[in-house]
Protein backbone atom coordinates (compact mmCIF):
# COMPACT_ATOMS: atom_id res chain seq x y z
CA UNK A 1 0.00 0.00 0.00
CA UNK A 2 1.40 3.41 -0.98
CA UNK A 3 1.65 5.84 1.96
CA UNK A 4 0.86 9.47 1.30
CA UNK A 5 3.25 12.21 2.52
CA UNK A 6 2.82 13.37 6.13
CA UNK A 7 2.35 16.95 4.92
CA UNK A 8 -0.96 15.82 3.39
CA UNK A 9 -2.19 13.91 6.47
CA UNK A 10 -4.05 14.86 9.64
CA UNK A 11 -3.05 17.69 12.00
CA UNK A 12 -0.60 15.50 13.96
CA UNK A 13 1.09 14.26 10.78
CA UNK A 14 1.29 17.79 9.37
CA UNK A 15 2.76 19.12 12.64
CA UNK A 16 5.37 16.38 12.65
CA UNK A 17 6.19 17.04 8.99
CA UNK A 18 6.81 20.73 9.78
CA UNK A 19 9.10 19.76 12.67
CA UNK A 20 10.95 17.06 10.74
CA UNK A 21 11.35 19.04 7.49
CA UNK A 22 14.48 21.02 8.53
CA UNK A 23 16.03 17.83 9.93
CA UNK A 24 15.37 15.92 6.72
CA UNK A 25 17.16 18.70 4.84
CA UNK A 26 20.40 17.93 6.71
CA UNK A 27 20.38 14.30 5.60
CA UNK A 28 21.72 12.90 2.35
CA UNK A 29 19.25 11.94 -0.40
CA UNK A 30 19.24 8.22 0.44
CA UNK A 31 19.01 8.74 4.23
CA UNK A 32 16.28 11.36 3.75
CA UNK A 33 14.23 8.97 1.62
CA UNK A 34 14.56 6.17 4.20
CA UNK A 35 13.72 8.51 7.11
CA UNK A 36 10.61 9.76 5.33
CA UNK A 37 9.50 6.20 4.56
CA UNK A 38 9.95 5.19 8.21
CA UNK A 39 8.03 8.22 9.47
CA UNK A 40 5.25 7.78 6.94
CA UNK A 41 4.84 4.20 8.16
CA UNK A 42 4.97 5.07 11.86
CA UNK A 43 2.40 7.86 11.48
CA UNK A 44 -0.01 5.79 9.41
CA UNK A 45 -2.67 3.29 10.45
CA UNK A 46 -0.28 0.49 9.53
CA UNK A 47 2.15 1.81 12.17
CA UNK A 48 -0.36 1.52 15.04
CA UNK A 49 0.83 -2.03 15.71
CA UNK A 50 4.36 -0.77 16.29
CA UNK A 51 3.24 1.88 18.79
CA UNK A 52 1.04 -0.61 20.68
CA UNK A 53 3.91 -3.10 20.79
CA UNK A 54 6.32 -0.44 22.06
CA UNK A 55 3.87 0.68 24.74
CA UNK A 56 3.36 -2.91 25.87
CA UNK A 57 7.14 -3.53 25.97
CA UNK A 58 7.79 -0.41 28.09
CA UNK A 59 4.88 -1.19 30.43
CA UNK A 60 5.88 -4.83 30.84
CA UNK A 61 9.55 -4.04 31.48
CA UNK A 62 8.64 -1.31 33.98
CA UNK A 63 6.27 -3.59 35.88
CA UNK A 64 8.84 -6.41 35.95
CA UNK A 65 11.63 -4.19 37.31
CA UNK A 66 9.34 -2.58 39.85
CA UNK A 67 7.67 -5.74 41.17
CA UNK A 68 10.40 -8.36 40.82
CA UNK A 69 13.58 -6.32 41.24
CA UNK A 70 12.03 -3.99 43.81
CA UNK A 71 13.15 -1.01 41.75
CA UNK A 72 11.46 2.35 42.27
CA UNK A 73 8.74 2.95 39.74
CA UNK A 74 10.35 6.12 38.19
CA UNK A 75 13.70 4.36 37.93
CA UNK A 76 12.10 1.25 36.43
CA UNK A 77 10.30 3.43 33.87
CA UNK A 78 13.57 5.22 33.07
CA UNK A 79 15.38 1.94 32.47
CA UNK A 80 12.50 0.63 30.35
CA UNK A 81 12.53 3.79 28.21
CA UNK A 82 16.29 3.53 27.77
CA UNK A 83 15.97 -0.08 26.72
CA UNK A 84 13.00 0.19 24.34
CA UNK A 85 13.26 3.81 23.09
CA UNK A 86 16.72 5.31 23.52
CA UNK A 87 18.63 2.31 22.18
CA UNK A 88 16.44 1.81 19.05
CA UNK A 89 16.57 5.54 18.34
CA UNK A 90 20.36 5.48 18.66
CA UNK A 91 20.60 2.50 16.29
CA UNK A 92 18.23 4.19 13.84
CA UNK A 93 20.34 7.37 13.92
CA UNK A 94 23.47 5.28 13.29
CA UNK A 95 21.76 3.66 10.31
CA UNK A 96 20.54 6.94 8.78
CA UNK A 97 23.65 9.03 9.58
CA UNK A 98 26.54 6.54 9.81
CA UNK A 99 29.22 9.15 9.11
CA UNK A 100 28.46 10.79 12.47
CA UNK A 101 29.33 7.62 14.38
CA UNK A 102 32.99 7.18 13.56
CA UNK A 103 35.47 5.32 15.74
CA UNK A 104 37.08 8.57 16.84
CA UNK A 105 33.73 9.98 17.95
CA UNK A 106 32.99 6.82 19.94
CA UNK A 107 36.34 7.07 21.74
CA UNK A 108 35.76 10.74 22.59
CA UNK A 109 32.19 10.24 23.76
CA UNK A 110 32.67 6.98 25.64
CA UNK A 111 34.01 8.56 28.89
CA UNK A 112 31.12 11.01 29.02
CA UNK A 113 28.59 8.26 28.32
CA UNK A 114 30.17 6.10 31.02
CA UNK A 115 29.98 8.94 33.55
CA UNK A 116 26.33 9.57 32.69
CA UNK A 117 25.57 5.87 32.98
CA UNK A 118 27.28 5.71 36.39
CA UNK A 119 25.39 8.80 37.51
CA UNK A 120 22.13 7.23 36.37
CA UNK A 121 22.96 3.97 38.14
CA UNK A 122 23.87 5.78 41.35
CA UNK A 123 20.71 7.85 41.17
CA UNK A 124 18.63 4.73 40.69
CA UNK A 125 20.43 3.09 43.63
CA UNK A 126 19.74 6.15 45.81
CA UNK A 127 16.07 6.23 44.86
CA UNK A 128 15.72 2.55 45.64
CA UNK A 129 17.41 3.18 49.05
CA UNK A 130 14.99 6.01 49.80
CA UNK A 131 12.02 3.83 48.80
CA UNK A 132 13.10 1.01 51.14
CA UNK A 133 13.98 3.20 54.15
CA UNK A 134 11.64 6.15 53.65
CA UNK A 135 14.59 8.54 53.95
CA UNK A 136 18.19 9.02 52.85
CA UNK A 137 20.54 7.55 55.44
CA UNK A 138 23.92 8.69 54.11
CA UNK A 139 26.10 6.30 56.16
CA UNK A 140 23.84 3.38 55.29
CA UNK A 141 23.68 4.50 51.62
CA UNK A 142 27.47 4.77 51.43
CA UNK A 143 27.85 1.33 53.00
CA UNK A 144 25.34 -0.19 50.56
CA UNK A 145 27.05 1.50 47.62
CA UNK A 146 30.45 0.23 48.72
CA UNK A 147 29.18 -3.33 48.93
CA UNK A 148 27.31 -3.06 45.61
CA UNK A 149 30.05 -1.21 43.73
CA UNK A 150 31.83 -4.38 42.65
CA UNK A 151 28.69 -5.39 40.72
CA UNK A 152 27.11 -2.00 39.92
CA UNK A 153 30.08 -0.21 38.37
CA UNK A 154 31.22 -2.98 35.98
CA UNK A 155 27.65 -3.71 34.96
CA UNK A 156 26.84 -0.07 34.21
CA UNK A 157 30.12 0.51 32.37
CA UNK A 158 29.73 -2.70 30.36
CA UNK A 159 26.17 -1.78 29.42
CA UNK A 160 27.22 1.73 28.32
CA UNK A 161 30.15 0.39 26.32
CA UNK A 162 27.95 -2.29 24.73
CA UNK A 163 25.39 0.31 23.65
CA UNK A 164 28.06 2.57 22.17
CA UNK A 165 29.87 -0.19 20.30
CA UNK A 166 26.60 -1.66 19.08
CA UNK A 167 25.71 1.75 17.66
CA UNK A 168 29.19 2.06 16.12
CA UNK A 169 28.84 -1.43 14.61
CA UNK A 170 25.51 -0.57 13.00
CA UNK A 171 27.06 2.63 11.59
CA UNK A 172 30.02 0.70 10.17
CA UNK A 173 27.76 -1.88 8.51
CA UNK A 174 25.66 0.91 7.02
CA UNK A 175 28.78 2.69 5.69
CA UNK A 176 30.03 -0.51 4.08
CA UNK A 177 26.64 -1.12 2.44
CA UNK A 178 26.59 2.47 1.12
CA UNK A 179 30.16 2.24 -0.17
CA UNK A 180 29.38 -1.07 -1.87
CA UNK A 181 26.24 0.37 -3.46
CA UNK A 182 28.17 3.40 -4.71
CA UNK A 183 30.87 1.13 -6.13
CA UNK A 184 28.28 -1.05 -7.89
CA UNK A 185 26.59 2.04 -9.34
CA UNK A 186 29.97 3.31 -10.57
CA UNK A 187 30.74 -0.04 -12.19
CA UNK A 188 27.26 -0.11 -13.76
CA UNK A 189 27.76 3.38 -15.20
CA UNK A 190 31.15 2.42 -16.60
CA UNK A 191 29.70 -0.78 -18.06
CA UNK A 192 26.80 1.08 -19.65
CA UNK A 193 29.16 3.71 -21.03
CA UNK A 194 31.46 1.06 -22.46
CA UNK A 195 28.46 -0.74 -24.01
CA UNK A 196 27.23 2.54 -25.51
CA UNK A 197 30.66 3.32 -26.98
CA UNK A 198 30.88 -0.21 -28.38
CA UNK A 199 27.41 0.06 -29.94
CA UNK A 200 28.25 3.44 -31.46
CA UNK A 201 31.52 2.09 -32.83
CA UNK A 202 29.71 -0.95 -34.26
CA UNK A 203 27.10 1.23 -35.94
CA UNK A 204 29.80 3.43 -37.47
CA UNK A 205 31.53 0.31 -38.75
CA UNK A 206 28.28 -1.01 -40.24
CA UNK A 207 27.65 2.31 -41.99
CA UNK A 208 31.22 2.38 -43.24
CA UNK A 209 30.65 -1.05 -44.80
CA UNK A 210 27.66 0.21 -46.81
CA UNK A 211 29.15 3.16 -48.67
CA UNK A 212 31.99 1.33 -50.46
CA UNK A 213 29.60 -1.49 -51.35
CA UNK A 214 27.55 0.85 -53.56
CA UNK A 215 30.37 3.02 -54.82
CA UNK A 216 32.76 0.29 -55.98
CA UNK A 217 30.13 -1.57 -58.02
CA UNK A 218 29.12 1.62 -59.80
CA UNK A 219 32.72 2.73 -60.40
CA UNK A 220 33.49 -0.64 -61.96
CA UNK A 221 30.65 -0.18 -64.45
CA UNK A 222 31.72 3.40 -65.20
CA UNK A 223 35.31 2.36 -65.75
CA UNK A 224 34.18 -0.29 -68.21
CA UNK A 225 32.15 2.23 -70.20
CA UNK A 226 34.98 4.74 -70.27
CA UNK A 227 37.40 2.04 -71.45
CA UNK A 228 35.04 0.96 -74.23
CA UNK A 229 34.08 4.52 -75.22
CA UNK A 230 30.42 3.98 -74.36
CA UNK A 231 28.38 7.19 -74.79
CA UNK A 232 26.47 6.40 -71.64
CA UNK A 233 29.57 7.11 -69.51
CA UNK A 234 28.93 10.89 -69.37
CA UNK A 235 25.36 10.56 -68.13
CA UNK A 236 26.34 7.89 -65.67
CA UNK A 237 29.16 10.08 -64.32
CA UNK A 238 26.77 13.00 -63.72
CA UNK A 239 24.24 10.75 -61.99
CA UNK A 240 27.02 9.14 -59.97
CA UNK A 241 28.29 12.56 -58.84
CA UNK A 242 24.82 13.52 -57.61
CA UNK A 243 24.45 10.15 -55.93
CA UNK A 244 27.83 10.44 -54.18
CA UNK A 245 27.00 13.91 -52.84
CA UNK A 246 23.69 12.80 -51.39
CA UNK A 247 24.78 9.36 -50.18
CA UNK A 248 27.95 10.65 -48.51
CA UNK A 249 25.93 13.11 -46.46
CA UNK A 250 23.17 10.55 -45.85
CA UNK A 251 25.43 7.76 -44.59
CA UNK A 252 27.20 10.12 -42.18
CA UNK A 253 23.99 10.62 -40.15
CA UNK A 254 22.66 8.46 -37.35
CA UNK A 255 19.22 8.34 -39.01
CA UNK A 256 17.47 9.89 -42.00
CA UNK A 257 13.92 10.40 -43.20
CA UNK A 258 12.38 7.91 -45.58
CA UNK A 259 11.81 10.69 -48.13
CA UNK A 260 15.54 11.55 -48.19
CA UNK A 261 16.55 7.90 -48.42
CA UNK A 262 14.04 7.30 -51.23
CA UNK A 263 15.51 10.16 -53.28
CA UNK A 264 19.00 8.65 -52.96
CA UNK A 265 17.55 5.25 -53.94
CA UNK A 266 16.09 6.83 -57.10
CA UNK A 267 19.54 8.11 -58.03
CA UNK A 268 20.98 4.66 -57.50
CA UNK A 269 18.25 3.09 -59.66
CA UNK A 270 18.96 5.62 -62.42
CA UNK A 271 22.64 4.57 -62.27
CA UNK A 272 21.76 0.90 -62.49
CA UNK A 273 19.26 1.58 -65.29
CA UNK A 274 22.06 3.24 -67.23
CA UNK A 275 24.02 -0.01 -66.86
CA UNK A 276 21.20 -2.48 -67.51
CA UNK A 277 19.16 -0.45 -69.98
CA UNK A 278 15.69 -1.80 -70.71
CA UNK A 279 16.31 -4.84 -68.53
CA UNK A 280 15.66 -2.69 -65.43
CA UNK A 281 12.42 -0.86 -64.80
CA UNK A 282 11.59 0.78 -61.47
CA UNK A 283 8.94 2.74 -59.64
CA UNK A 284 9.49 4.55 -56.32
CA UNK A 285 6.38 5.89 -54.62
CA UNK A 286 6.58 7.24 -51.06
CA UNK A 287 3.35 8.99 -49.86
CA UNK A 288 3.72 12.31 -48.09
CA UNK A 289 2.46 10.90 -44.78
CA UNK A 290 5.31 8.34 -44.78
CA UNK A 291 8.16 10.58 -45.93
CA UNK A 292 9.03 11.85 -42.44
CA UNK A 293 9.48 8.46 -40.73
CA UNK A 294 13.09 7.89 -39.63
CA UNK A 295 15.29 4.89 -40.42
CA UNK A 296 18.99 4.01 -40.33
CA UNK A 297 20.75 5.45 -43.41
CA UNK A 298 21.41 3.06 -46.29
CA UNK A 299 18.74 0.53 -45.32
CA UNK A 300 16.52 1.15 -48.35
CA UNK A 301 19.56 1.34 -50.61
CA UNK A 302 20.67 -2.10 -49.44
CA UNK A 303 17.25 -3.62 -50.14
CA UNK A 304 17.10 -2.02 -53.61
CA UNK A 305 20.60 -3.23 -54.43
CA UNK A 306 19.70 -6.78 -53.32
CA UNK A 307 16.59 -6.71 -55.52
CA UNK A 308 18.72 -5.81 -58.55
CA UNK A 309 21.66 -8.07 -57.77
CA UNK A 310 19.70 -11.22 -56.85
CA UNK A 311 16.46 -10.62 -58.71
CA UNK A 312 16.75 -8.46 -61.83
CA UNK A 313 20.34 -9.13 -62.95
CA UNK A 314 20.10 -12.96 -63.05
CA UNK A 315 16.78 -12.90 -64.94
CA UNK A 316 17.10 -13.22 -68.73
CA UNK A 317 14.50 -10.54 -69.39
CA UNK A 318 15.41 -8.38 -66.38
CA UNK A 319 12.62 -7.14 -64.17
CA UNK A 320 10.91 -4.34 -62.31
CA UNK A 321 11.78 -2.97 -58.87
CA UNK A 322 8.91 -1.34 -56.98
CA UNK A 323 9.38 0.68 -53.80
CA UNK A 324 6.17 1.57 -51.95
CA UNK A 325 5.21 2.63 -48.44
CA UNK A 326 2.00 2.95 -46.45
CA UNK A 327 0.93 3.91 -42.97
CA UNK A 328 -0.46 1.48 -40.44
CA UNK A 329 -1.31 2.03 -36.80
CA UNK A 330 1.89 3.15 -35.12
CA UNK A 331 4.13 2.00 -37.99
CA UNK A 332 5.12 2.46 -41.63
CA UNK A 333 5.42 -0.54 -43.94
CA UNK A 334 8.08 -0.14 -46.63
CA UNK A 335 8.09 -2.69 -49.45
CA UNK A 336 10.83 -3.37 -52.00
CA UNK A 337 9.55 -5.88 -54.55
CA UNK A 338 11.06 -7.34 -57.71
CA UNK A 339 9.66 -9.79 -60.27
CA UNK A 340 13.03 -11.23 -61.17
CA UNK A 341 14.68 -14.62 -60.71
CA UNK A 342 13.67 -15.06 -57.07
CA UNK A 343 15.61 -16.81 -54.35
CA UNK A 344 17.64 -19.88 -55.15
CA UNK A 345 16.83 -23.07 -53.26
CA UNK A 346 20.17 -22.91 -51.42
CA UNK A 347 19.98 -19.17 -50.77
CA UNK A 348 21.31 -17.92 -47.42
CA UNK A 349 21.18 -14.44 -45.97
CA UNK A 350 24.30 -12.43 -46.76
CA UNK A 351 26.20 -9.58 -45.14
CA UNK A 352 23.92 -6.84 -46.45
CA UNK A 353 20.71 -8.17 -44.88
CA UNK A 354 22.51 -9.17 -41.65
CA UNK A 355 23.84 -5.61 -41.55
CA UNK A 356 20.30 -4.26 -41.96
CA UNK A 357 18.92 -6.42 -39.14
CA UNK A 358 21.73 -5.42 -36.80
CA UNK A 359 21.22 -1.72 -37.46
CA UNK A 360 17.46 -2.09 -36.98
CA UNK A 361 18.19 -3.60 -33.56
CA UNK A 362 19.81 -0.30 -32.52
CA UNK A 363 17.09 1.90 -34.02
CA UNK A 364 13.73 2.93 -32.56
CA UNK A 365 14.13 0.82 -29.40
CA UNK A 366 14.60 -2.27 -31.55
CA UNK A 367 10.96 -2.23 -32.77
CA UNK A 368 11.80 -2.36 -36.50
CA UNK A 369 11.48 -5.64 -38.42
CA UNK A 370 12.71 -6.92 -41.77
CA UNK A 371 11.02 -9.84 -43.53
CA UNK A 372 11.85 -11.49 -46.84
CA UNK A 373 8.95 -13.13 -48.69
CA UNK A 374 8.98 -15.29 -51.81
CA UNK A 375 6.60 -14.08 -54.53
CA UNK A 376 5.46 -15.47 -57.87
CA UNK A 377 7.61 -14.26 -59.47
CA UNK A 378 10.39 -12.58 -57.49
CA UNK A 379 10.91 -11.56 -53.90
CA UNK A 380 9.43 -8.94 -51.60
CA UNK A 381 11.34 -7.34 -48.70
CA UNK A 382 9.02 -5.80 -46.09
CA UNK A 383 10.53 -3.32 -43.67
CA UNK A 384 8.36 -2.33 -40.67
CA UNK A 385 9.43 0.98 -39.14
CA UNK A 386 8.04 2.38 -35.88
CA UNK A 387 6.37 5.74 -36.44
CA UNK A 388 3.14 7.30 -35.18
CA UNK A 389 0.95 9.09 -37.65
CA UNK A 390 1.58 12.82 -37.86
Amino acid sequence: MELRPLSQGNWLQRAYARWAGPRYARLGPEAREQAELIDRFLYSRSGMGFWLGLLGAVAGTTAGLHLDARMALPVALLFALMLWVALPLGLLAAWLMPSRFSGGLIRRKLPGIAMLALAGGLTGFAVSHWQRHGRIDLPQLADDLWRAATLLVPTVLAAAAAMMFLTWGVARVRLQISERRIELERLARERDQAARYAAEAQLKLLQAQIQPHFIFNTLAALQHWVDTGDARAGGLLRTLSAFLRSSTELLARAEVSLGTEAETARQYLHIMQARLGERLRFDVHIPADCADVLLPPGLLLTLVENAIEHGVSPALTGGTVKVTARRETGAVLLRVQDDGAGLASDWTEGTGLANCRERLRHHGQGLGRLELRRCTPGVEAVLTLPGDPT
